[in-house]
């Protein structure tokens, strides 16, 4: 009974000692953990450009080789650099030639037209007198027809001699072909086969004058369109034959500039993409105009840009914003490398986080990265020793 007492008392403190214990509260004075300061940028879409430069060069909207449409001695040119105006005349051939062979060919056409016009005055008297002639010739072939054939019956009854028999027949045959020839004649009259041939003569004499006339015009090499005469290859007292170059004529006001791109390149330009062409410290805007779609032998595309202000034929820089990439546009210092891999550090809460992005481009200071959410505050620039967990403070 008296062991039993003993136990009882000391329970209590059994249970106090193993109950759990809470946790304990910091001891006053004890300093929280430091936030690192940090700026912060926004992650936001946004394409990332570059300038890109390359050669080009200024030439003539239009340019043309001049040629010459007939033959002759040059008599007077125009000097280089003269403007012209569309068909003003730039080279000057003799003209005597060619006037008289114009004159030559307009009386061969009066010669044509007299001829098919006595024809045609004869035709009417012409038609009377065959029609007469068939008509005797048609009287005689019957009277001698006759005649055979009353000689055919008298010399079965022995009243005609043989001989006789054959002069009748031979004047039958005659007659015959007197009749033939007068219906030829007659027909060949109604079918104007003489007319139609004086009628294509008139056509050849009226070509004749049509070539004289053009040959006449030719005589002055004229401007095909406005421009400055470039360059002249006819010298005065030379003969310059038909098709041979007579000057090169170019639009010096309006330029284009020609560019060769790799494929790749070109095929990223837009009509939108802002093009400046920079030549002997004059720069000016330009606009895409076209490009070809094949590349050439050297493996380039063409591009044509049109210039918005003055400039002169020759060789040029042009400069131009070309698209590198599309994603999160970042400062280069948010993005480090660790462990091989791109990541960058997220504020989330009080705290940094670490987050792993795909690096897709660089160019100069800035980057474009894939693997953000639109609007994450990300640290920039990124300091010494921060990780993963870290607390840090947003500094404004």
């Amino acid at each position: 009974m008296r062991k039993a007492l003993l136990v009882l008392p000391i329970l209590p403190f059994c249970l106090l000692a193993c109950a759990p214990r809470e946790a304990e509260a910091p001891a006053p004075g004890t300093p929280e953990p430091l936030r690192v300061p940090v700026r912060v940028v926004t992650a936001e879409r946004g394409v990332l450009e570059r300038e890109a430069r390359a050669s080009a060069t200024l030439q003539a909207e239009r340019d043309s080789l001049v040629a010459a449409g007939a033959s002759g001695r040059v008599v007077r040119t125009l000097p280089p650099g003269s403007r012209v105006r569309a068909g003003e005349g730039v080279v000057f051939l003799d003209p005597a030639p060619f006037q008289e062979a114009l004159a030559q060919a307009r009386l061969a056409l009066v010669q044509a037209e007299a001829n098919l016009e006595r024809a045609r005055n004869e035709l009417s008297g012409s038609r009377t007198v065959l029609l007469a002639q068939l008509q005797a010739a048609k009287t005689q072939l019957e009277a001698a027809e006759q005649r055979f054939r009353e000689g055919q019956a008298l010399l079965q009854v022995g009243a005609l001699a043989p001989l006789d028999l054959k002069a009748l027949e031979a004047q039958y045959l005659q007659a015959k072909s007197a009749y033939e020839n007068a219906q030829e004649a007659l027909a060949r009259l109604e079918r104007g086969e003489d007319i139609r041939l004086l009628e294509l003569q008139v056509e050849a004499a009226r070509l004749q004058v049509q070539q004289a006339e053009r040959n006449l015009r030719e005589s002055v090499v004229r401007a095909p369109f406005a421009g400055e005469v470039a360059e002249v290859f006819a010298r005065e007292g030379e003969i310059l034959g038909a098709g041979g170059q007579a000057f090169r004529l170019a639009t010096a006001d309006r330029l284009l500039a020609k560019v060769f791109l790799p494929p790749e390149e070109a095929a990223r330009l837009t009509p939108g993409t802002p093009f400046l062409l920079r030549q002997n410290g004059r720069e000016v805007g330009a606009s895409l105009l076209r490009r070809t779609d094949l590349p050439g032998q050297a493996r380039l595309v063409e591009v044509v840009l049109r210039p918005e202000g003055p400039l002169i034929p020759g060789p040029a820089e042009v400069r131009y914003r070309e698209r590198v990439a599309e994603g999160f546009l970042l400062p280069a210092g948010a993005v480090r490398a660790e462990e091989g891999q791109a990541v960058v550090y997220e504020v989330e809460g009080e705290r940094a986080r670490r987050v792993p992005v795909r690096l897709l481009a660089q160019e100069g200071g800035r980057v474009v990265v894939e693997g953000l959410g639109e609007g994450a505050l990300v640290v920039h620039p990124v300091p010494e020793g921060l990780r993963e967990g870290d607390p840090v403070e947003v500094v404004r």
